[in-house]
C-alpha cells in the first residue's frame, strides 16, 4: 500500500518542481524584457532632451 502513495508523492513533487522551474524562467524572461524596454525608453528620452532647443526667458 505504501508503494503507490510514495510514487504518487514523488510524481506530485516532481510536477511542482517542474512548475517552479517554468515559472522562474517566465519571470526571468519578463524581467529581461521590461529592463530592455526601460533602458530603450531612457535612451530615447535622453536623445530627445538633447535635441530640444533651450528656451531662455
Amino acid at each position: 500500500m505504501n508503494d503507490w502513495v510514495w510514487c504518487f508523492a514523488v510524481v506530485v513533487s516532481a510536477l511542482f518542481f517542474i512548475a517552479m522551474v517554468v515559472i522562474t524562467i517566465c519571470q526571468w524572461v519578463i524581467y529581461y524584457r521590461i529592463e530592455k524596454t526601460t533602458l530603450k525608453q531612457r535612451k530615447v528620452a535622453t536623445f530627445r532632451k538633447h535635441d530640444e532647443p533651450e528656451v531662455n526667458e
